[in-house]
């Protein structure tokens, strides 16, 4: 019997540990992005679709994104924006990280960066995912084209 303690021990050590690690190491999170997630609802672009990956970590306090954005036909290229806003599905909600991506040329739809976006926003968007979205703009639609929405 003196020897499962130790045991217990370590045991309960790591049950703790676990999830601290787990929020300094980054999340990921692959979204689909579609017109129909825009508000008001109908308001996004019907010819953009896309899909992304995200990773949060706040350890590091770094966002890192994969995106790949369709919009046809193609002379509405490119997306003017993404962005990362505060607010929970069916809402509108300010701008926390601007990505800045910078889209090439028609045909090239894929863009993707790491930022710096402060250990407390990391932590935050890990904690709460659901309160927040991905947003894509373009030149006709500057208030949303395409969203997703992040879950946990």
């Amino acid at each position: 019997m003196r020897h499962r303690r130790p045991l217990i021990l370590v045991l309960l050590m790591l049950l703790v540990l676990i999830p601290l690690a787990s929020v300094q190491a980054g999340r990921q999170q692959s979204l689909i992005l579609h017109h129909q997630e825009v508000v008001p609802e109908g308001s996004g672009n019907p010819n953009m679709y896309g899909q992304a990956t995200l990773e949060v970590n706040s350890g590091k306090g770094e966002l890192c994104y994969f995106m790949n954005i369709y919009l046809f036909p193609y002379y509405n290229w490119p997306p003017t924006g993404a962005t990362i806003n505060e607010a929970p599905a069916g809402m509108n909600g300010p701008v926390r990280v601007d990505l800045a991506p910078s889209f090439g040329p028609v045909g090239d739809t894929t863009v993707s960066d790491c930022l710096d976006i402060g250990k407390q926003l990391a932590r935050d968007i890990q904690k709460h995912p659901a309160h927040y979205y991905l947003l894509v703009t373009s030149e006709d639609y500057p208030d949303g084209a395409a969203r997703a929405q992040l879950s946990k």
